[in-house]
């Protein structure tokens, strides 16, 4: 058996030995599923069920029919830069948490060379001993070289990386849930303006009908002049409120196509809708709201995972200065073509191969007390996430809070402007028939009729601030999903 082959077989034998207990502490496959720890489409489990998003792809372009909600939602997650950066930055630490478990395995440098030597030696005195040499040098080493033990010091950081990843994993999540908060948010918007625009339209018709009225009963003699002017003014100015509420429905659009991500002059309808407002949503109290948010608000899970990545980090510091122990083994060859060793000889070829495999201890003694500030520092780090993770703690609980009673509260104002409505109608009726039978008059009629487009406007302003006072509960909450948006 030569030389070579008996070093090989020594290598292999001492892998073989050393390879069972680095082994315990990883496997290999996890390698190949770190990216499965990325939040990769949360968004896709807000609008439908796990099963079905493994195949529902992005669209690639809107659908050619009215959109729904649904449909606007989904493209806002599918286009966003904001949700595309964060799940960019998950990846990346789900990378960094490779990188940490890489540090199990061993080491391994493969090094080659060659070059060419000119050698030219003269002696002054015995000229026999000249030489003129042309060596060839070629050189190959092959190295081993494995952590085997470090007291804690590559646990720590891969603690630190995964729970850092669970912290970019939240972010993700807080990013998906803002980009469906504000598409959501544009959406109702666009369809509070088409409602007001819809309102100013039946009140300039209102309008037309009064003025007709007047200006027929001052042709017939039974009329005053007063009461047709007042009645073209009144219709001027809801011919004023009409082409305002158009171009605030031209801005409401090109904010709904930004939130999309397309371009603000992109084309589309959106899909009327007519259902009851849904009533069987935030059915718990308010401190069970408080406890799920704390729960489950990606902002709070997000502070805890800095938290425990900020505790890591500590065992980390801290095991940089105890002792480590390395396996080393390197095997190497070195060949020289062409050398002449003694005068007068002829040239010849050396070959040397050498082995080495042992192992290594470093043990810090003293490192002029750094350690115990880097220590102190990382302890200073962690104080400092615990009192962020406590502040944000606080701030959910006040929104949660906040933002639940304006829902109680816009739910009353709702069911209130559905009964003025109905009264000012009435009212209306009333005023419309005295004047054509001629025993009311024309500010009576005007004032039931800014009455009925007064309560129409404040019937939108209500819905619109329910759908807002919802989607902001839910946002706060950190729980978004589509029964947060149910379309009235």
């Amino acid at each position: 058996m030569n030389v070579s082959l008996r070093l090989a077989l020594s290598l292999c034998w001492a892998l073989g030995v050393v390879l069972p207990f680095s082994a315990v502490a990883l496997q290999l496959t996890d390698f190949t599923e770190f990216q499965g720890r990325v939040a990769g489409s949360p968004a896709k489990e807000m609008l439908m069920t796990a099963a079905e998003s493994e195949l529902a792809p992005c669209a690639a372009a809107l659908p050619q029919r009215p959109l729904t909600l649904l449909d606007v939602v989904e493209q806002a997650l599918c286009n966003s830069p904001r949700s595309a950066e964060a799940w960019s930055i998950a990846k990346a630490q789900a990378a960094q948490v490779a990188v940490q478990k890489s540090n199990y395995l061993p080491r391994v440098n493969v090094t080659a060379g060659a070059a060419k030597v000119r050698n030219h030696v003269e002696n002054s005195l015995f000229s026999s001993l000249d030489q003129d040499n042309n060596i060839t040098n070629r050189t190959a080493s092959l190295r081993l070289s494995w952590l085997l033990a470090d007291l804690g010091q590559r646990a720590a950081k891969l603690g630190q990386a995964q729970a850092l990843l669970n912290a970019a994993n939240a972010a993700h999540d807080a990013a998906l849930q803002e980009v469906f908060i504000t598409a959501a948010q544009a959406y109702f918007d666009n369809l509070t303006t088409q409602a007001t625009l819809t309102a100013f339209e039946d009140a300039e018709s209102l309008a037309k009908e009064s003025l007709a009225a007047a200006t027929a009963k001052f042709k017939a003699g039974v009329g005053l002049l007063t009461d047709q002017l007042q009645a073209q003014t009144a219709y001027a100015q809801a011919r004023l409120d009409r082409i305002k509420a158009e171009g605030d429905l031209k801005n409401a659009h090109g904010t709904l196509s930004a939130a999309m991500g397309l371009m603000a002059n992109t084309p589309f309808q959106l899909l009327k809708r007519s259902q009851p407002l849904e009533q069987a949503d935030f059915l718990n109290r308010v401190d069970v709201l408080i406890q799920q948010a704390t729960e489950s608000h990606p902002a709070i899970l997000a502070a805890k995972a800095k938290v425990l990545a900020a505790e890591e980090n500590i065992k980390g510091v801290r095991a940089e200065g105890l002792p480590t122990l390395n396996f080393n083994t390197e095997l190497s060859r070195s060949d020289q073509m062409g050398y002449q060793q003694l005068a007068n000889f002829p040239a010849s070829n050396v070959y040397s191969t050498t082995a080495t495999i042992g192992l290594q201890l470093n043990m810090p003694l003293f490192e002029g007390f750094s350690r115990s500030y880097q220590v102190q520092s990382a302890e200073a780090e962690r104080q400092t996430r615990v009192a962020e993770l406590n502040r944000i703690m606080q701030q959910v609980s006040l929104e949660v809070w906040k933002s639940y009673h304006a829902l109680m509260s816009e739910r009353e104002n709702l069911r209130a402007t559905e009964e003025l409505i109905r009264h000012a109608q009435e009212a209306f009726k009333v005023a419309q028939g005295r004047y054509q039978a001629g025993v009311g008059n024309m500010i009576e009629l005007l004032n039931a009729q800014n009455a009925v487009s007064g309560a129409r406007q404040q019937h939108i302003k209500s819905l619109a601030a329910l759908r807002a006072a919802r989607l902001k509960l839910a946002a706060n909450m950190g729980n978004v999903g589509l029964w947060a948006i149910v379309e009235p």
